[in-house]
């Protein structure tokens, strides 16, 4: 940056208010303004106060604090606000456009991307830089440096001027009034006709200006009387018309009000209706309610009576389960006994293999039929 020798900071410390509410007063535009810094005079341009106002703060701290406050709303009306810009010949509308977009007018300057860099560099200063781009016109170029808010454009206006390599840049904002200007300036290098548009032009700006302003012709007595009867005239049918309309707006609000009673009426019937119905769903409700309780107990009384017979049931089983195994395991070891009984038995009681090969040996006795008669 030692290409560049930044002025010194602007002394401007009036800023410009409009879009007053009708019935905001001037003194709560004051009290509004007057939380940002103290107030060293102020301007209103209408005697009730709702046209622009200017307020000039004491140090430039209060003009930055009420930017930077931005947006002001005041009695439910949005207030529009900027930094005031002293009027210039050669840039007439400069202090009423608003824009967001620098132009520089590149005349004997050698445009790079070192040059770019540079002012990249230096307008950031002011704040968010969008882009800084070459561009063409019809008859110039320049360059556009598009900033994120209109105030730092009206910032580095009134810093003005700048420097580059110790040569002031041509600064202005990116307007269609200042594209047509410098247009018609460098269109022709004849400096006679520069002057002639310049002059054109602002006779155009001023001619705007004053196109508001009131006539004082003078009307004839007669012209006079026409006018005040074609008023009359006017007023009276306009009048008639006025009284039309009301009538058929009365009728209209007449029928849309007897619509609404009766539309009332059937909701607050309706209303009563519901009412009814919701009390006695809920004196059924409440006796629904009594009855599931009356089950509920009756539930669990029978819920423990069943515990009760399945715990004594239970109770029996074991008992029984255990005589019979008891039973089981006498009956196995009396059955042990005879078992064993019954095999001493039947040891002592089987014959010698001797005794057994005499008798098969002995012939059987034949029974003798006398002895037989005799016994009978």
């Amino acid at each position: 940056m030692s290409s560049y020798n930044r002025p010194a900071s602007s002394h401007y410390l009036e800023v410009c208010i409009s879009s007053i509410g009708y019935h905001t007063e001037p003194h709560t535009v004051l009290t509004h303004f007057e939380r940002f810094g103290t107030i060293d005079h102020y301007n209103f341009t209408s005697p009730d106060g709702r046209g622009f106002v200017f307020i000039s703060y004491t140090n430039l701290e209060g003009v930055d604090r009420c930017m930077s406050s931005r947006p002001h709303r005041l009695d439910g009306q949005h207030l529009y606000v900027k930094r005031a810009i002293p009027y210039t010949d050669d840039n007439p509308r400069e202090h009423i456009d608003t824009t967001r977009d620098l132009l520089i007018v590149v005349d004997s300057i050698n445009v790079d991307e070192h040059f770019l860099k540079c002012l990249r560099e230096y307008f950031s200063f002011y704040g968010t830089l969008y882009a800084c781009k070459y561009c063409h016109e019809a008859n110039f170029d320049y360059i556009l440096v598009e900033f994120a808010d209109y105030d730092q454009v009206d910032r580095v206006i009134l810093d003005k001027p700048h420097y580059f390599n110790e040569k002031p840049l041509n600064i202005m904002k990116c307007t269609s009034t200042n594209k047509i200007i410098m247009n018609m300036k460098y269109a022709s290098k004849n400096p006679d006709s520069v002057d002639i548009n310049e002059n054109f032009l602002k006779f155009q700006y001023n001619l705007k200006s004053t196109s508001f302003q009131k006539k004082d012709d003078s009307m004839s007595e007669i012209d006079l009387e026409k006018e005040v009867s074609r008023l009359e005239t006017l007023l009276k049918k306009t009048t008639e018309n006025f009284n039309v309309t009301r009538k058929q707006l009365e009728d209209d609000c007449c029928e849309q009000l007897r619509k609404l009673n009766a539309d009332a009426n059937r909701s607050h019937q309706l209303q009563q209706d519901l009412e009814q119905e919701y009390t006695k769903l809920l004196v059924e409700y409440k006796s629904l309610t009594r009855e599931n309780e009356e089950l509920n107990e009756q539930y669990l009384q029978a819920e423990l009576e069943n515990f009760e017979i399945t715990s004594y049931y239970e109770q029996i089983l074991a008992d029984v389960t255990a005589e019979t195994a008891q039973l089981e395991a006498e009956y196995t070891e009396k059955l042990e006994i005879v078992y064993a009984n019954d095999t001493v038995t039947s040891a002592s009681s089987r014959p010698t293999s001797a005794s057994r090969t005499s008798t098969s040996l002995t012939p059987p006795t034949i029974p003798d039929e006398d002895n037989d008669e005799n016994e009978e």
